[in-house]
């Protein structure tokens, strides 16, 4: 009877634990959620786990900007002679506002034989090969021109990229200072937001430059005007002034020789020292 009873007892005892254990486990994973909640990783369980969140990000991305358009760099040389300086740079104010285009640098060179002008244009790319054609109907001669297209769209893709990764990151690293709770973490997360947004800011500026160079072609542009040849005969004197700048000239030779001449007389001594000794053995 004892054992039977025993039995009985332990199947109680185990079935009334038996509800709490299974209730117990069904909660082990939404307490072990709430502590990765609350608690705030440290320094390099957070780096890691930012990054492997950028690595995800990288992953799927899958290079969308690869259907994108090409994205080219235009610039070109042009040097050419114009008739007359002063009317160009008229006209050129004139297609400079047509075309929506301007200058960003701009300077001269005043020489004997011509005047040079040179000018930086920048110019829309839809309209540049028109200006570019436009320019050169005003040439008297071109004497050079060049034209250079960089294809930038690997650039374009890579920086886009870099860029969407490194607000991805920016995020996760929000949400991971909302969920820090003690200081040290936060200023752990605080010091990888830094960095990130600034490699933010710098991946920006880079895509505002490519952009700002795909958008606004350059022309490098030299006109320059040629001088008319004037002879002009060297001024000469006249008989009489002829005449006393040879005189003047004379004696100012005969000074001069006679300055030389005096200026020798160590050599005179000597050869005086000499002679008196040779006579004296001959006496």
């Amino acid at each position: 009877m004892k054992k039977p009873l025993f039995l009985l007892m332990s199947i109680l005892i185990l079935s009334s634990c038996g509800p709490s254990n299974s209730g117990y486990n069904r909660q082990a994973p939404d307490d072990s959620g709430v502590q990765v909640a609350e608690q705030a990783p440290r320094s390099e369980s957070m780096k890691l786990s930012a990054d492997s969140y950028s690595g995800r990000a990288m992953a799927t991305s899958n290079f969308a900007e690869q259907d994108q358009t090409s994205k080219i760099i235009t610039t070109a040389n042009l040097n050419m002679e114009v008739e007359s300086l002063e009317k160009f740079e008229a006209s050129l104010s004139e297609l400079l506002n047509k075309y929506k285009a301007n200058v960003t640098n701009q300077s001269r060179n005043d020489s004997d034989r011509r005047l040079d002008a040179y000018f930086t244009v920048r110019v829309p790319e839809d309209q540049f090969e028109t200006l570019f054609n436009e320019l050169k109907s005003f040439a008297k001669k071109v004497e050079h021109q060049a034209l250079n297209q960089q294809d930038v769209t690997e650039q374009f893709i890579d920086v886009e990229t870099r860029l969407k990764n490194r607000k991805a990151l920016e995020a996760r690293y929000l949400e991971l200072l909302k969920k820090a709770n003690n200081v040290n973490d936060m200023l752990n997360i605080e010091r990888q937001l830094n960095q990130v947004r600034s490699e933010i800011e710098s991946q920006e500026g880079r895509l505002k430059y490519l952009n700002s160079q795909v958008d606004m072609s350059t022309i490098q542009l030299n006109a320059y005007e040629v001088k008319p040849y004037v002879y002009e005969p060297e001024n000469q004197d006249n008989f009489g002034q002829r005449i006393l700048k040879s005189l003047a000239n004379g004696w100012a030779g005969l000074i001069n020789g006679i300055m030389w001449i005096i200026g020798l007389w160590p050599l005179f001594l000597v050869i005086g020292l000499v002679v008196l000794v040779i006579k004296k053995r001959k006496a």
